[in-house]
């Protein structure tokens, strides 16, 4: 019986040098998985009590901080419906700000189309109707406003391109929206709407907008700091701090953007808005601004919010004609009391492909950066 005990207890301690050794080796999936299971079965050749349970939740925790780019569960809600207050979860304390993303060139081949396959339908949304010099909004604020008077009023937005620092800040309170890696008029249940590889979600689009502004001589910042995973609810209160701790930072900051793709689906269906730009296909854009400030919501920056997005409305539909849906104007603030010129973007929605997504960012970029260079610099 004593023999028996001094075997195992040899045993154990071998495997679980063993494993030790194999988990210490790198991040590869395989050595880790094989390294937890090999601990697992020492311990429970040792059987402390709740040895096992702790070990695993240690492994568990280890395996997860070393996994890069890991897909998120889609969330029940919608990409921006409403606002958080107040945070409802822990900040997190450090930011992966990212300045270079290697951007896709091109679209996958499409993979074979499953049995349950969803039906994605192509379609270029209405750019409004009623233009004011150019500017369709869809106003669901209850504000009347007058478009024509905006336009006539400069924003109080000006940048310095002599400066080595960021000009403009790009954030995701939506980190993990993704999009297709291919264009084939259907989708698979397998393709996940969110994940956290960002050269296939929001992050490629947000940096193809920085990449056409820094080429434009303005000093950008594309902080890819993930806000909705683990947790999707309380986004807004986190890329709240984000945007604070960055301009805190860095108070040359005069411009926000804080993009995101949206979702557009009745039972299996996807709507997928594109239109062709010189030959080549693109996500259509819809610019939010929040024109609203209640006691409850203070929101002292909106008019002049208002006034940027009617110009870069403006500009963008003008330049490229049905690249737009209409400017949206609502009775929320999506964080835009924070500066004078913060705008939320959605560039396309789930089903778009990264490659149009990321060529609709490339043509905000452009625009944006003609419109701070020519009419608001300092």
């Amino acid at each position: 019986m004593k023999r028996r005990q001094v075997i195992k207890r040899i045993t154990a301690l071998f495997l679980t040098a063993a494993s030790v050794f194999l988990i210490g080796q790198g991040s590869p999936a395989f050595w880790a998985g094989l390294g937890n299971r090999i601990a697992l079965l020492a311990v429970g050749l040792q059987k402390p009590e709740g040895g096992a349970a702790a070990l695993s939740a240690q492994l568990q925790a280890k395996t997860a901080a070393a996994t890069p780019a890991t897909t998120a569960p889609a969330p029940t809600t919608a990409a921006t419906t409403g606002e958080t207050t107040a945070p409802t979860d822990a900040v997190q304390a450090d930011s992966a700000n990212v300045t270079r993303i290697t951007l896709p060139s091109c679209n996958e081949k499409a993979p074979e189309k499953a049995a349950n396959a969803g039906a994605v339908s192509e379609q270029k949304i209405s750019p409004g109707s009623d233009p004011v010099e150019g500017v369709c909004v869809r106003n669901r604020s209850g504000k009347a406003l007058d478009i024509a008077a905006a336009l006539t009023k400069t924003p109080d937005i000006h940048i310095d391109r002599k400066s080595d620092q960021p000009q403009v800040l790009i954030v995701h309170t939506h980190t993990t929206e993704g999009y297709l890696t291919y264009d084939a008029g259907f989708y698979n249940p397998a393709d996940v709407e969110r994940t956290q590889d960002h050269t296939k979600n929001i992050c490629a689009a947000g940096e193809s907008i920085a990449k056409a502004l820094r080429a434009a001589g303005i000093a950008t910042l594309h902080d890819t700091t993930v806000h909705d995973y683990p947790k999707y609810t309380g986004a807004y209160s986190r890329s709240e701090q984000t945007v604070k701790a960055a301009m805190e930072k860095y108070p040359t900051v005069k411009v926000v953007l804080d993009v995101h793709r949206d979702a557009m689906i009745a039972n299996d269906t996807h709507t997928k808005p594109t239109v062709t730009v010189n030959g080549q296909k693109a996500a259509q854009m819809m610019i939010i601004a929040g024109v609203v400030s209640t006691a409850a919501l203070p929101h002292p920056n909106w008019e002049q919010n208002f006034r940027f997005a009617v110009r870069l409305q403006q500009s963008l539909a003008t330049t490229y004609p049905d690249l737009m849906r209409p400017l949206s104007l609502v009775a929320s603030r999506y964080n835009q009391h924070l500066a004078n010129g913060y705008l939320l973007v959605e560039i396309g929605t789930d089903v778009n492909t990264v490659s149009e997504a990321v060529y609709s960012g490339e043509m905000l970029g452009k625009t944006l950066a003609n419109l701070l260079n020519s009419n608001w610099e300092r």
